[in-house]
């Protein structure tokens, strides 16, 4: 069908539901020679007579009738159709495609879902879990619409919001003495035997060169790639984990408590999302929930775990 013979059908049902030409110029903002016309090439391009003219005024025919419940039908399923694509692409319903690290899935990524899908019933979530990079190139590929980063992201396929801005911290059980400390340092922590994140990678490296720059070494007893994973191996006495505090805190291990390093590195987590797409409003939304999600405000770092530690004696 063309896209005259749609327009004329269009023109078809203004007049059956206005009950003639003029209103149903006035209500398509078209003179009445023009709805006239449209008509006129519709009966031509169907070979029937859809109105006759009785006592200065148009009567629809049955013929027209008949037609007009099935067009009208099918406007309205366009319509829905229409409606479907407005609806996906302001992400109201269809699947939003959200990618984090392991870490926040065990922690703030299914309550900060539960929030941004609240108001948006339709919506259906799928998660997709990786590192950093792997999630930065998924992202610049739009394979996911949005996700959970470490910045600053360089890809010029991303864009970002920022999300929170989180110091390291050190996991430890509670009953190891260096739990009672009130900071640590890179000298406190070679005495201790470590749990390590990330071997090779950039926030690794920083770790690395603050032992160097302490002329020390690391005792490196566990590597490791998620925060959960780091903080379940400091529970069983493995060691000393060095950890994101804001993906640490998240975690309920009350055997664990969370003591501030004086390493001075920061952890730039971000939302990030596809470059021009609609999706600014929608990270935005998401890197509020997560916040939220994790019972902190924008940029705050906190300084102390849950538990109280009890010293003991130190491990060997």
């Amino acid at each position: 069908m063309s896209v005259t013979t749609i327009r004329g059908l269009e023109v078809f049902c203004a007049v059956i539901e206005a009950g003639g030409v003029t209103a149903a110029s006035a209500r398509l903002g078209m003179s009445q020679p023009a709805v006239s016309q449209q008509i006129a090439k519709l009966e031509d391009h169907f070979g029937l007579t859809l109105f006759v003219r009785e006592h200065g005024r148009i009567r629809a025919t049955e013929t027209a009738l008949s037609i007009y419940e099935e067009a009208s039908q099918a406007f309205d399923g366009l319509e829905r159709v229409l409606s479907l694509a407005r609806d996906i692409r302001s992400l109201d319903r269809g699947t939003l495609r959200i990618a984090a690290p392991h870490s926040a899935s065990a922690t703030y990524l299914p309550r900060a879902i539960k929030m941004l899908v609240a108001d948006r019933p339709n919506l259906r979530v799928s998660v997709q879990l990786g590192t950093y990079e792997k999630i930065v190139g998924m992202i610049a590929a739009r394979e996911v619409d949005i996700g959970i980063a470490k910045g600053p992201i360089l890809n010029p396929g991303v864009e970002t919001i920022a999300l929170y801005t989180s110091l390291l911290v050190a996991a430890a059980r509670v009953d190891d003495p260096i739990a009672t400390a009130t900071r640590i340092g890179a000298r406190e922590l070679a005495r201790e035997p470590l749990i390590m994140l990330g071997r090779g990678r950039p926030w690794r490296d920083e770790i690395d060169a603050q032992f160097r720059a302490a002329a020390v070494a690391a005792r490196v007893a566990v590597e490791t790639q998620s925060v959960e994973s780091a903080c379940a191996f400091a529970a069983e006495g493995f060691g000393v984990a060095i950890v994101p505090e804001w993906l640490a805190h998240g975690l309920s291990r009350p055997e664990v408590t969370l003591v501030p390093l004086e390493l001075g590195i920061r952890h730039e987590f971000v939302v990030a999302f596809p470059v021009r797409t609609r999706r600014r409003d929608l990270a935005a939304d998401f890197a509020k929930a997560c916040r939220l999600a994790s019972g902190k405000a924008e940029g705050q770092c906190d300084t102390r775990g849950t538990a109280k530690a009890i010293p003991q004696s130190k491990r060997s």
